[in-house]
């Protein structure tokens, strides 16, 4: 079936083209002023916690109340961490008593003047572990040997007890409100020296102690150089000590803290190395917490950089950790703007940011909204952004609280770092390489219970048999990596393929269907291929598919005469009764042509539909680069969908596809106070045809009505 024009007529093209002006209107009208929207905003923030970190210099004590003040009275934003007392300690060496002491009398000095403004202050303990030197301690050192000279090791226990006073000096003055620790509470991320920490004799000699033999430095890293099944067992009993050692220092605060002011909340700062420093994030929230309630920071950001097309991939791990994480923890996102000026990140980046982490089901943000200079709000337009936005995150966080988040599954394996053998720097995998392809394809996905599942690269080697085998008993798409693990490991019999590593010249300069009288949506016979010849994104690498028995060629690669060379894309009904889909690219990194095209997103979406035997919830139809966040409320199983624009061309319109069998009644719009309006649609099929433009990075919320 051919794509079909939008308007194909002059009756519903002129409805939907006045339905598109009113839209435009309606959902981002302008603003100027304190008006009455502004006044509505700022009385709807109070019921938001958005906590913003903020660098207070005492020597210019009036100019920062001022500026205080006026994020709470202007912009809605009225709980500020000071952070101290920063990486400045580098220049002096571990911090004294007195520097602590100084902190807590700002605090509190800033919480007794700034009550009577309904504004609260806590403390942002910035660096935690990385707080400079000092001869007496033992430092966190890498696995190849380097030692850093900032960061004290969690097991020295003359650092732990002086590092836990310091924080209940801060606490015994001044009774913060919270305190956050920085995302240097870490082992394996302490720059420039350490990239697979800690290596030092007290981590070896507990380590020794819980294998009941001895192993020194040298004699791990050789091991940790191959990937067997003995390296694989000792790298998680690593990960296990590493994670016990963060938990073992945060106890002692927790403890020091509760002997002061025991309401006091600690919170943690996620950190990058937080699955690879052993999965870390919901136990040491917890010892942290002690008996408050657990509170952390997940991060979710892209520092320096305002690329629209990195987002989905920049917020995946927020929505894993929230989805694997206890529904009594109080989760903040990362809602970071480093290094703190619309220079390097746009407010419609972190707007993008923040309301898909809110779609996602996050409590709150942590918004890096000020810098940390003499002027905090030099730069005003984050804190703009957010006071024209507090109704929609309301309105979101109210939206979703009852619904979940759906689509096909994005498969994250925390411990599948134990894999990657140890060559210098943190052996790990990156994230799942399927999401740049989905988050650019409108195909909505989950990291739980979703519908088909797909994996990519050698996570899958993590995964013990019980684990594999109901993985590959339902719907399952793998890249060729990914498929050639599972071959290595024994279980080629369910792929229907030998799966060959292609070293030869490749003969290719296109692909295309095997069958496409299957596929729907899909014009002309060809996609490209320049594999052959790689400039700017093309490229990439890819494996031999040999079938066995009852596979179907999904594509192929096909050469200058458009004959078929070898399969591209199979699938398989295998002996467990699962449905696998197999990609011959090695997808790491693969931002090819050959991979982003309109053939491949129809392609994927309606293999993944096949794999799951199931309709996914909504599809982004025709448009490229349209992020697409589904909820589903799970009484009414409506739809709340968070489309975002990575494209800088606008759409005019939109088609969305929605679950076979299913009749939507009415589709309605999030305007700019939260409140959802009715738009006009026409349902053919499948499709929804909505009168939509989407801009770049502004976020629309749509609600599907069934």
């Amino acid at each position: 079936m051919q794509r079909r024009d939008f308007i194909k007529n002059t009756a519903l093209g002129s409805l939907f083209i006045s339905e598109i002006a009113t839209a435009k209107t309606v959902v981002q009208p302008e603003i100027t002023g304190l008006g009455k929207v502004e006044k509505f905003h700022l009385d709807a923030a109070n019921s938001l916690k958005t906590t913003a970190p903020f660098k207070f210099y005492p020597n210019r004590k009036a100019e920062m109340y001022r500026q205080l003040i006026q994020m709470k009275e202007q912009y809605g934003i009225g709980r500020f961490l000071f952070v101290g007392p920063l990486e400045e300690v580098r220049f002096k060496g571990f911090p004294k008593k007195e520097v602590y002491e100084e902190i807590g009398e700002h605090v509190k000095n800033a919480i007794a003047d700034l009550a009577k403004h309904d504004i609260k202050i806590g403390w942002w303990c910035a660096p935690s572990l990385r707080s400079g030197f000092d001869k007496r301690f033992q430092y966190i050192t890498d696995l190849g040997g380097a030692v850093s000279d900032t960061s004290p090791c969690p097991y020295d226990p003359i650092f732990n007890e002086e590092f836990s006073d310091n924080i209940a000096t801060v606490v015994r003055i001044a009774k913060p409100y919270m305190i956050q620790f920085e995302d240097d509470y870490e082992l394996s991320h302490q720059p420039p020296a350490v990239k697979f920490g800690c290596f030092c004799p007290l981590h070896l000699e507990e380590f020794s102690k819980r294998e009941g033999r001895s192993y020194t430095r040298e004699e791990l890293k050789e091991i940790f150089e191959e990937s067997n099944a003995e390296s694989i067992r000792l790298r998680r009993s690593w990960a296990r000590l590493s994670k016990d050692s963060l938990i073992h220092l945060a106890k002692k605060i927790r403890q020091k803290v509760d002997s002061v002011a025991p309401e006091t909340v600690i919170s943690l700062c996620q950190s990058g190395s937080a699955d690879f420093d052993g999965d870390f994030t919901n136990e040491l929230t917890a010892a942290f917490a002690g008996n408050t309630t657990p509170t952390v920071r997940l991060y979710g950001s892209s520092y320096s950089s305002d690329s629209p097309h990195g987002l989905p991939g920049d917020i995946f791990h927020a929505l894993h950790s929230i989805q694997h994480i206890p529904k009594e923890y109080e989760c903040f996102h990362e809602s970071d703007t480093y290094p703190h000026t619309r220079f390097f990140m746009s407010a419609a980046k972190i707007k993008s940011l923040m309301l898909t982490a809110f779609s996602y089901g996050f409590d709150q943000s942590l918004f890096y909204v000020t810098q940390y200079l003499d002027n905090p709000l030099e730069d005003k337009g984050y804190a703009e952004m957010y006071r024209r936005e507090i109704p929609r995150i309301l309105a979101i966080k109210e939206a979703v609280k009852n619904a979940e988040v759906v689509g096909c599954e994005m498969i994250h394996l925390p411990s599948s770092h134990v894999v990657v053998p140890y060559k210098g720097s943190r052996p790990e995998l990156g994230l799942n390489s399927w999401i740049t392809s989905l988050g650019r394809f409108g195909i909505p996905y989950t990291s739980r219970d979703g519908s088909a599942k797909l994996l990519a690269g050698r996570a899958v080697e993590s995964m013990d048999d019980a684990q594999i085998k109901t993985l590959l008993s339902g719907g399952l798409l793998l890249d060729g990596v990914a498929a050639e693990s599972l071959q290595k490991m024994g279980y080629g019999q369910y792929l229907g393929v030998d799966i060959v590593p292609f070293k030869e010249s490749v003969q290719s300069c296109y692909e295309g269907l095997r069958h496409p009288e299957q596929y729907h949506n899909i014009v002309g016979d060809l996609q490209y291929n320049w594999i052959f010849a790689p400039a700017g994104t093309e490229g990439g690498s890819f494996y031999r598919l040999e079938t066995r028995g009852t596979v179907e060629v999904v594509t192929d690669f096909l050469d200058e005469h458009e004959k078929p060379v070898l399969p591209s894309m199979v699938r398989f009904v295998n002996s467990l009764g699962g449905r696998i889909v197999i990609s011959a690219f090695d997808l790491r990194g693969n931002q090819s042509s050959t991979t982003l095209n309109y053939k491949k997103k129809e392609i994927v979406r309606q293999n993944i539909e096949w794999a799951a035997g199931t309709s996914l919830p909504a599809f982004v139809k025709n448009k490229p680069n349209v992020f697409c966040v589904c909820n589903q409320d799970k009484q009414t199983k409506d739809l709340i969908l968070t489309l975002i624009n990575l494209s800088s061309d606008p759409t005019e319109e939109l088609e969305l596809d929605v679950a076979q069998g299913t009749k939507a009644r009415a589709v309605e719009l999030m305007d700019a106070l939260g409140i959802w309006k009715p738009i006009a649609f026409q349902q053919r099929g499948r499709t929804l045809q909505l009168p939509l433009s989407l801009v770049l990075m502004r976020p629309d919320l749509v609600k599907i009505k069934f």
